[in-house]
């Protein structure tokens, strides 16, 4: 799950025109995965796309949030979804 949330979220961010510098994904507990696009800020706007686009696909959004002192300078926009039970 973790390859196609990542793939999905990086896939719609792009729809929208945005660039990151770099994305990394991780597991949360809970069978959720978290999706960290470093360098890029959504709109709250935008942020309501991600989340209706993959709850489309569905995905079930856990939270959205922004890093802005996140580890080692790796600031972005944290998605985190779950698979629909």
């Amino acid at each position: 799950m973790k390859n196609s949330v990542t793939s999905e979220v990086k896939s719609i961010v792009k729809e929208l025109g945005l660039k990151w510098l770099h994305a990394y994904s991780d597991n949360y507990p809970k069978n959720r995965v978290g999706v960290k696009l470093v360098d890029c800020y959504l709109t709250l706007e935008q942020e309501k796309i991600v989340k209706n686009k993959m709850e489309e696909k569905g995905f079930i959004c856990s939270f959205i949030r922004r890093n802005v002192n996140g580890y080692q300078g790796c600031n972005g926009t944290r998605f985190c979804f779950h698979n629909r039970i």
